[in-house]
């Protein structure tokens, strides 16, 4: 992790977290900036767009019920989009008016968000996108045609620069206006690190906030990687976080059917940790400020999970061999406990395989109760011990969704060898 800081440690013990798209999009139940694109199948026109900034009237705005309900998921931290892609700033801001306290909100909507998180003692996280297609100096400097600003472009480095404060500015008034910020969330960065300077964008924010983490999208200064809307094959060595939607897309939409169902976001949440990494799920609030009804029904249904199964989540390790090589689900591992995801019905129990130790116990998350196992150990032709434990777990003991079984045992366990042949010989 690039932030040694000790207040900086919490991020790889965290594990979930929950990610919020919102902003003037929310009015029109589009995706969030990317209807300004000529090629979106949800394009509308640049003034059409910024217009919706007097339509955003989130009445219903409650940052202190979106903490508690943060809470109750079970998740650790929050980041929300202070600035998207459209360069709308829902934060008090001296560098435009474009922003909530001087449009339709006509207030700060990020300061009670930030309070309501350290109330609830979750650590704050603030999305914050590096490009900027409502400031006309952003279009100065050749780019990509996919993200290409929608107003005019016209090459001038100058002019680029002046953005290039400005954008400093919002990070320091971001750093500065509302307290203790646990992790800046980057998106886009477009450009390298040299045209963005961040080395020095970086050592800025670490002089305002020591602690902070920062994502691997300010190119060349990230402390974590963030794959999007997928599960990496080979994961990261290092720390990283998925971002998923719970639906279709980041932003609120209406479409209930287009939702993914609690059994799928556990598996997902359970193969993210079984690799390594955080999940960082987002919920799209509608415009009015309340969370859609099928966002609070599966983040209660995780929560409730998490509840009884999350010694198997929080301050875990990924296994030091790839877990089908020794179980067949996802595998989290804490001291001498290692954690057997259970996804299916099992027939007759479950097995571990070639994980070498005395068992002390075998618990069952989800009740607490002792689970009957037999350890068998042979000497295989390779002349090395093999070990299956087996696990009487029988269908009625299972969750309603993942089982988690926890392995116990007396001292740490010897796993097999990365990259043996297999131990038994013909």
């Amino acid at each position: 992790m690039a932030n040694h800081h000790p207040e900086a440690q919490w991020f790889n013990e965290a594990k979930f977290g929950v990610f919020l798209h919102w902003g003037t999009y929310s009015t029109k139940e589009i995706e969030a900036s990317w209807p300004l694109m000529p090629h979106s199948s949800q394009h509308i026109s640049v003034n059409e767009y910024e217009a919706m900034a007097e339509e955003f009237n989130p009445n219903a705005y409650d940052p202190y019920d979106w903490a508690k309900r943060i809470k109750a998921a079970g998740a650790k931290y929050a980041v929300l989009t202070t600035k998207h892609h459209d360069g709308y700033c829902l934060f008090e801001t001296k560098t435009t008016d474009y922003c909530a306290p001087k449009t339709g909100p006509g207030r700060d909507l990020i300061a009670p968000y930030v309070d309501a998180l350290h109330k609830e003692g979750l650590k704050v996280g603030l999305y914050f996108t590096m490009i900027d297609w409502h400031d006309p100096d952003f279009a100065t400097i050749p780019i990509s045609t996919g993200i290409q600003s929608p107003k005019p472009n016209s090459y001038d480095p100058v002019r680029w620069y002046e953005f290039h404060k400005r954008y400093m500015e919002q990070l320091r008034e971001l750093l500065t206006q509302y307290g203790r910020i646990d992790l800046m969330w980057f998106d886009v960065p477009a450009f390298g690190a040299d045209r963005w300077r961040s080395s020095e964008v970086k050592q800025m924010m670490l002089n305002l906030q020591p602690h902070l983490i920062v994502n691997d999208r300010l190119p060349g200064a990230g402390d974590y990687e963030t794959p999007e809307q997928f599960i990496p094959h080979n994961p990261p060595t290092g720390l990283w976080e998925a971002c998923m939607t719970l639906n279709h897309q980041w932003a609120y939409h209406p479409n209930t059917e287009t939702y993914k169902s609690e059994l799928q976001l556990l598996k997902v949440l359970a193969e993210v940790c079984g690799r390594g990494g955080n999940l960082l799920l987002n919920v799209g609030p509608k415009a009015d400020g309340t969370w859609p009804e099928e966002s609070i029904k599966r983040m209660d249904a995780i929560g409730a999970w998490l509840s009884y199964s999350g010694e198997a989540v929080y301050g875990t390790t990924r296994p030091p061999v790839h877990s089908p090589a020794c179980f067949y689900g996802p595998v989290t591992c804490k001291g001498n406990t290692i954690y057997l995801y259970v996804s299916d019905i099992p027939r007759e129990g479950v097995e571990l395989r070639g994980v070498v130790g005395a068992v002390q116990q075998v618990r069952l998350l989800t009740t607490g109760a002792e689970l009957p196992f037999k350890v068998n150990r042979s000497p295989s032709f390779w002349k090395k011990t093999e070990q299956v434990t087996w696990i009487d777990l029988k269908a009625e003991q299972c969750d309603p969704f993942m089982t988690v079984v926890a392995v116990d045992f007396e001292i740490s366990p010897i796993w097999p060898e990365i990259g043996s042949s297999s131990t038994y010989g013909h």
